[in-house]
Parts: structure tokens; sequence; C-alpha cells
């Protein structure tokens, strides 16, 4: 029998997307974290978008940022290949921006399923369908509510769902981002809280602030649906997380 540490076919590939990531700082942090750069945001970005300056602008960022030393700490072997949470956790914290987003949204249906599931009026249904997709009511009510709603939330007094069905459309783009990045921070949080950074870079100032006072660390069984429902929503994500 052969004994050593255990392996999975996957832990290296998510060990290059997390290094790839933190090489990369400027491809997904929110532009209040930029600062640290010591240059004003537009020539920042202006010279980040040239190929010359790209790579070097990173590399300062990600030093001043403090991400270069996080490689060292959160990726280990032993633990990816043995945990499906570990590998989820990084999996979320190497993703780009745009497939990020999505994660966020699905979350969030997630997280307010109950809510969801309750609306009554047109103009609110309509209204969950314009900011998640057709298909909220039937993830938020067949899937969620039957397979996985220990990740849901109940208030009665909710802002945030109170500006994705009353608010403007920035007020709820914002409150579906909050939701949404308190499900993934509270997972990731758990998982392995030193991975927290590279949630919340992704975030304003603002939402981080929001987070800091809504955020609850996900109990074990919040954990195990949390990453059951994403192998069922994004089945392409298996490889990773099986």
């Amino acid at each position: 029998m052969m004994t050593g540490t255990p392996h999975h076919s996957a832990v290296w590939p998510l060990q290059a997307r997390l290094a790839a990531s933190l090489l990369n700082p400027l491809s997904f942090a929110h532009d209040d974290h930029l600062a640290v750069s010591g240059l004003e945001l537009s020539v920042l970005r202006g010279l980040a978008g040239q190929g010359d300056f790209q790579r070097p602008l990173n590399t300062h960022v990600s030093q001043k940022l403090g991400l270069t030393a996080l490689a060292v700490d959160v990726a280990v072997t032993k633990t990816l290949a043995v945990s499906e949470q570990a590998r989820l956790a990084l999996m979320l914290c190497s993703l780009g921006a745009e497939d990020f987003g999505g994660v966020v949204r699905i979350i969030a249906i997630a997280r307010l399923h109950e809510m969801i599931g309750r609306l009554v009026l047109k103009n609110d249904c309509q209204r969950m369908e314009a900011l998640f997709g057709e298909e909220v009511f039937d993830i938020a009510i067949r899937d969620v509510a039957f397979f996985f709603s220990s990740l849901g939330y109940e208030s009665e007094n909710d802002e945030a769902f109170h500006h994705l069905c009353r608010g403007s459309d920035e007020e709820a783009l914002q409150a579906l981002t909050l939701v949404g990045a308190e499900g993934i921070l509270a997972f990731v949080s758990a998982v392995d809280e030193k991975l927290e950074p590279l949630v919340r870079l992704r975030f304003s100032n603002e939402i981080n602030e929001k987070l800091s006072a809504r955020l609850q660390v996900m109990r074990a069984e919040q954990q195990e649906h949390f990453v059951q429902y994403l192998r069922r929503r994004l089945p392409e994500w298996r490889a990773f997380i099986d």
C-alpha cells in the first residue's frame, strides 16, 4: 500500500490559478483598494492597459496589498487534496471578475430564497427576474428551499431585500452584490480566513463595511450545502471540487 501526501488532480491547477490571481490584482481588485499604488487611479489604469507596464504594475500593487506573501500561506497541498471545501474556496478566490459576478448572483438567490419565494406582486417578481434571470423562482423555490435551505436567512425588515424590490437600479445592484458577497465571504472565511482578502478586495469600501457588520461565518452544515449547491448550479466545476 502506498502512503504519503494525499493527492488530488485539481490541486496543482488550483494552485496555479491562485498564483496567477495573486500576481494580477488589477484584473479583479476594486478601485477603492488601488490607492496603495501611489499613482492616480486614471494613470494606473491607463498604464496597466499597455503591455510593457502591465506586469510590473501588477507586481507592485500585489506587493503593496500583501498578496505576494499570501501565496506562501494559503496553498496547503495536503488540505486541498482532502477537502472539497478548501478546493472550492480556492476556486472562488481565483475567478475572473465576470465569473465571480455570476457566482455572486447564484449565491444571492440562495441567501434570499425564503423572501423570494413569498413574493406575490407582479412588479416585485419581474424585478427579481430582471436582476437574477428567469430561473430565479425555480432555483429559489424548487432547488434551494428543498435541498439547501440552511444557506438562507430570514429578516422581516431586511434593507437589502427592500432595495432589491423597490430601490433604484443602482441600489438593487448594490444590494444583490452585498447579499451574494456576504455568502461567499462567510464560506471562504470559515474554510480559510487567510483567503478573506481575496474576496474583500473585489468589493468597494462601502460594501466591505456592510459586510463586516452583517457577516456570520458559516456552520459546518452550511458549508456542505454551499459546496453541494454550487456543484449543482455549476457542474463544470466538478472536476475541481469532487
